[in-house]
């Protein structure tokens, strides 16, 4: 919902023109239908595994039934990122090789995930089920995140007039709209694992996916960085030197440390629960409403630079607290670099309130 309805909303609210010369024939009456049916298809998987609970006769056609609608909402939220970008300009249609890779992928994967039974799938995936719902839970905020900014980097490029940043914004609408697809994917993976027959292949397969989450928070790590560096400059990489503190507390306790895993009194390995990326959105958000108009500003002022800066590192350090916090049973140097990090995505979010509210102050004048 978070990915498709702010798409609805500015089409609703006229914030974008589907008439315009460049966006050719392809945008108008096909935009609409497709988000809302986007948004449809992604709400219809929960309706079928909730049904399936209340039918028990039905659960093997209901269950098969969900899969086939995940894949088909992965399939029209990448056409919608298409879309999207056609918003820009019918140049940007060179953008279908990205896409037209996956599209026999999913839905080879469709066809051979339907001849697994719910019992198979719980059986080859007997104890990874915790690792694969942390998966799906950053892998689906991350891309939520993803679209957002690729809905205001195209409502930008629509509206921008500057001269001179067309490079720079088409570098990071290529690199978004890349990492979207990769999000979607992901999302997928993690939501019908790949098809194995031996429970021991199930510890592989999560770590391959894991591992696809730490790529995908590298990814948006460096999508910051792009729009950042717009107003900043190279200042912009002074929004990973929070990320960086962590990082060296974490290999200074790994090294002093002896890597002995958090142990509650009864002699079990406490387990941890993953930090929320709540924080991390709305972050990004007010980030996005104010970065993002500056390919189009030529008169930025130091408070603008300030929260951009502050809601930039939060941004990054909200993604290393959620990594450091993405194992179940992380060592003492791992629960240290996370209360780092947690700490400066807290205090970053704290002093970007100060240029915030000036900001405000100052449009009320």
């Amino acid at each position: 919902m978070v990915m498709v309805c702010p798409v609805l909303l500015a089409v609703t609210l006229e914030k974008v023109s589907l008439t315009s010369s460049e966006n050719g024939c392809i945008l108008p009456g096909s935009i609409t239908p497709l988000a809302a049916l986007t948004l449809e298809a992604g709400l219809l998987p929960f309706l079928l595994l909730c049904l399936s609970k209340l039918l028990a006769q039905g659960l093997a056609d209901l269950f098969r039934a969900s899969k086939v609608v995940v894949h088909l909402c992965a399939l029209l939220l990448m056409a919608l990122a298409y879309v999207i970008l056609l918003l820009i300009s019918n140049k940007n249609i060179y953008y279908i090789a990205v896409l037209l890779p996956l599209v026999p992928l999913f839905l080879w994967r469709c066809f051979w995930s339907m001849r697994n039974s719910y019992d198979h799938d719980e059986t080859v995936y007997e104890g990874c089920n915790e690792k694969l719902e942390r998966s799906l839970d950053f892998s689906t905020s991350v891309t939520s995140l993803l679209f957002l900014g690729l809905e205001g980097l195209a409502l930008e490029g629509q509206n921008s007039t500057l001269q001179g940043l067309e490079r720079l914004l088409t570098i990071s609408l290529g690199a978004t709209i890349v990492t979207c697809v990769l999000g979607v994917f992901v999302v997928v993976v993690s939501t019908v694992p790949p098809m194995i027959t031996d429970n021991a292949d199930s510890k592989k397969i999560c770590s391959v996916i894991e591992a696809l989450n730490v790529v995908l928070a590298v990814t948006i790590a460096g999508i910051v960085l792009l729009i950042t560096s717009v107003p900043l400059g190279e200042a912009a990489w002074l929004a990973f030197v929070p990320m960086l503190i962590s990082f060296v507390v974490w290999m200074y306790k790994a090294l002093a440390d002896d890597g002995v895993l958090q142990v509650q009194a009864g002699g079990e390995v406490e387990e941890f629960r993953p930090a929320s990326l709540e924080l991390t959105k709305i972050t990004f958000t007010g980030f996005l409403a104010v970065s993002v108009p500056t390919f189009s500003s030529s008169s930025v002022t130091n408070y603008t630079h300030g929260f951009i800066l502050l809601t930039a590192a939060a941004v990054v350090s909200g993604l290393g607290w959620r990594l450091l916090t993405h194992r179940m049973a992380p060592s003492r140097a791992l629960v240290t670099a996370a209360s780092v990090a947690s700490f400066s995505a807290h205090l970053c979010v704290a002093a970007a309130v100060i240029p915030f509210a000036t900001m405000a102050a100052n449009a009320l004048k």
